[in-house]
């Protein structure tokens, strides 16, 4: 686990758009909780883990959940590339190689949806080639406790 913390936690410098927030901590028992909480949902989730070839050192991964209630839809979790290993485009290949195996593991696949700050132009160009679309957009609010009069 001590690996799946380090890829999870290199996402906490991707683009905000703003919004400050504080670095995600990801000890062992918090990534068995999401895990469960997952597959409680009826959430399949797939990984996919990156290595450095000559280090053998992780170097990225990305999490794909299928609804079993909806066989057809699928969320995109987290793609994240560990600093030291960005530039290379692990992260296209990492979620080309993801959808490759839903093409085969869940023939029912229809959609995936994922999301990503507007800021975030490597995962936004990412995301465009592979034929990925606006379908909406959200806001995101934030509004310091300390700055409220009490």
């Amino acid at each position: 686990l001590p690996t799946l913390q380090s890829l999870h936690e290199s996402i906490n410098d991707a683009p905000l758009d703003g919004i400050d927030l504080q670095p995600d901590v990801y000890p062992a028992e918090r990534i068995r909780l999401y895990e469960q909480a997952m597959a409680a949902r009826q959430q399949h989730l797939y990984r996919l883990m990156a290595r450095h070839r000559s280090t053998g050192a992780w170097a990225g991964h990305t999490i794909l959940c299928v609804d079993r209630t909806r066989p057809g839809s699928g969320i995109q979790e987290d793609t994240s590339v560990v600093s030291a290993h960005r530039g290379h485009r692990l992260g296209m290949l990492l979620k080309s190689t993801m959808l490759l195996w839903m093409r085969d593991a869940e023939p029912g696949l229809e959609t995936i949806d994922t999301w990503n700050a507007e800021t975030n132009g490597h995962m936004i160009a990412v995301n465009d080639r592979l034929g990925c679309f606006v379908n909406a957009r959200g806001v995101a609010l934030q509004r310091h406790l300390d700055d409220v009069d009490r």
